[in-house]
């Protein structure tokens, strides 16, 4: 959810008042047994990506809002609204549509010019992502999904989370509204649907772009890196995991993995053969230390 100052004005005049919304946060988060996974605090607006297994996030937001609002116009002496209109929302249906909304809010100080880089971001303290740079780990440890996407035996959680930052940046450079960062979500929710070839009846063209996308940012690969035939180690490793994944697991054939992929046929079985070398020593040694 996003909720703006009227007439676009500043909701946030010293670090004691955004101290002060934090802490409000933070004690209607735990006063409505609700959890918040992104955040972001912006001169005259803040995000936040709220979840409640109860469905209570009107009764959250009047309480927040009015509660800041108070503290602001006795501390300046004003009167009147402090917000433009009621807060806007929008649900999140899909687990892709999660992860983008995550990225858009982390992002927001980058793409305003309050910050010029991700790097600069993690000293940027008025966002989620302050709290993970300082922390070192990962916050979203009892959500599934979120969970696997950053997950690798090659890179730590946190690099992969800030390369998924990384290619937000690049793919879109500049501020865009929240009904802007919706849409585009939505898009990209879409995309795998909308891009699936002729006679993908079942859904398996959907399923492969899904697992490339995940497969690319647990490797900390670009997807078009991916399937544009790169012969590099990290490249050829997250192929050969798209394979194991898609062929090996979900059952889908080695031809058309392999045509969606880019390559041959005779390229996919050598990967999924030297998949099962590696897994095969894997097990030896493992077996060795016991």
């Amino acid at each position: 959810m996003y909720a703006r100052g009227i007439e676009k004005r500043d909701i946030f005049l010293d670090r004691n008042d955004r101290e002060g919304l934090r802490r409000r946060i933070l004690g209607n988060l735990t006063r409505f047994n609700a959890c918040c996974l992104a955040w972001a605090f912006m001169p005259n607006h803040f995000h936040l990506l709220y979840h409640s297994r109860t469905g209570n996030l009107v009764d959250f937001m009047r309480c927040l809002m009015s509660g800041y609002s108070l503290y602001f116009n006795r501390k300046y002496e004003r009167v009147g609204h402090l917000f433009q209109n009621r807060y806007k929302s929008s649900v999140i249906d899909t687990e892709r549509y999660l992860l983008e909304l995550i990225r858009y809010i982390h992002l927001n100080p980058v793409r305003s010019g309050l910050v010029s880089s991700v790097e600069t971001l993690s000293r940027y303290p008025w966002t989620g992502h302050y709290e993970i740079m300082a922390s070192g780990r990962l916050p979203w440890e009892e959500y599934q999904f979120i969970r696997e996407f950053f997950t690798s035996e090659y890179l730590p959680g946190v690099d992969i989370y800030l390369a998924f930052l990384e290619e937000g940046r690049c793919t879109r450079s500049g501020e865009f509204s929240f009904e802007e960062a919706v849409t585009q979500a939505k898009e990209i929710r879409g995309a795998s649907i909308e891009n699936s070839p002729a006679g993908d009846t079942d859904g398996s063209h959907r399923t492969f772009l899904d697992i490339v996308s995940k497969v690319s940012c647990k490797f900390a690969v670009s997807q078009d890196r991916i399937l544009d035939g790169r012969r590099d180690r990290l490249s050829s490793l997250a192929r050969r995991e798209i394979l194991k994944r898609c062929v090996m697991e979900k059952g889908m054939t080695r031809q058309s993995v392999c045509e969606w992929l880019g390559i041959t046929g005779a390229g996919g079985l050598y990967l999924l053969k030297a998949m099962d070398h590696a897994d095969a020593n894997r097990s030896i040694l493992t077996r060795g230390r016991d």
